[in-house]
């Protein structure tokens, strides 16, 4: 017996968690991946809203539409088919070949919409193809299962910013195009990087605002800066000095103060040095000693025990 329960929880991104607890014999383990198999399949349409079958659909339906501009009803002589069968592009031929592709063979959920809305694709297909938009046709005003682009929930609000420019041109409106407002996020910014604010006109900490950019400060800064650059810096971060033309600028240890060990060179980095042993040389307890040093006075100790054995051996008892 395998004891399994799913639990789906819809946010911004739909979460799954999982609880599996197997009964499996040993030998029998080779079942999970049927199970696995299961969960994969069921996660791949777990996520899909309402909005986004419908988006799905009248999406996969307007590129086959394009896909056969052009085509004929494939006779060889165009002419007397058109005059016998009229044109092939309002044609109940290539309308049954839209229908037939439009959907997987496995999305069900698709399928089961386009069931639904034949007729109105019918009308659609027949009576407005170059007059209106489909999505908006099918999506938005017959089904209100979406919104248009920059608009959310139930009643197709502006998202933060307004439909133009929508969260500042520096983010991303959640739920937007969706009617249904599953998550308490919806309808509101999430910010670029380095952006904040309902929507998103400010700058976060040690951000600084260029014209309409937020440029992040220069990475030798303390904290918030004025400018972009090291020049810009407040106070600079350990291991820089601020200079009147530079700014921010690495302090080189090595020259200022060295290691002191002579049998050390430093090394010295951004914002920090090192002091690492010359060649020949490794450090032990902390200091530089020659290699093989260690092992030297490791035989040598051996080779005396092994005489500090012999002799009391030859002692008499």
């Amino acid at each position: 017996t395998l004891l399994y329960t799913i639990k789906f929880e819809k946010d911004d991104v739909t979460r799954v968690n999982c609880d599996m607890r197997s009964a499996f014999p040993a030998g029998q383990m080779a079942s999970r991946p049927l199970l696995l198999l299961f969960l994969l399949v069921s996660l791949t349409f777990a996520d899909k809203t309402p909005c986004k079958i419908c988006r799905d659909l009248t999406k996969s339906f307007k590129e086959h539409f394009d896909k056969t501009v052009g085509h004929n009803f494939g006779g060889g002589n165009t002419a007397w088919e058109e005059k016998s069968l009229g044109t092939y592009s309002h044609s109940e031929a290539r309308l049954v070949e839209l229908l037939e592709n439009t959907c997987g063979s496995k999305d069900y959920k698709c399928s089961s919409l386009l069931e639904d809305q034949e007729e109105q694709l019918e009308d659609w297909f027949f009576n407005r193809q170059d007059k209106t938009d489909l999505f908006e046709e099918l999506c938005v005003d017959t089904l209100k299962r979406c919104c248009l682009p920059n608009r959310w929930g139930a009643e197709c609000e502006e998202c933060p910013g307004g439909v133009e420019n929508p969260c500042s041109g520096h983010g991303t409106c959640h739920g937007e195009g969706e009617r249904s407002s599953s998550s308490k996020h919806h309808g509101t910014c999430t910010c670029n990087k380095g952006y904040t604010g309902t929507v998103c006109d400010e700058c976060k900490n040690k951000y600084i605002k260029v014209e309409d950019t937020c440029e992040e400060c220069s990475s030798v800064c303390e904290g918030q800066c004025i400018a972009p650059g090291p020049t810009g810096c407040t106070t600079c971060a350990k291991g820089y000095e601020m200079l009147p033309e530079t700014g921010c600028t690495d302090i080189n240890e090595c020259e200022r103060e060295g290691c002191g060990d002579p049998l050390e060179d430093c090394v010295n980095s951004d914002g920090s040095y090192e002091c690492v042993c010359k060649a020949g040389y490794e450090r032990l307890a902390g200091k530089c000693q020659l290699e093989g040093t260690t092992q030297f006075f490791d035989n040598l100790g051996l080779v005396v025990g092994v005489h500090v054995f012999v002799l009391l051996l030859a002692i008499p008892s």
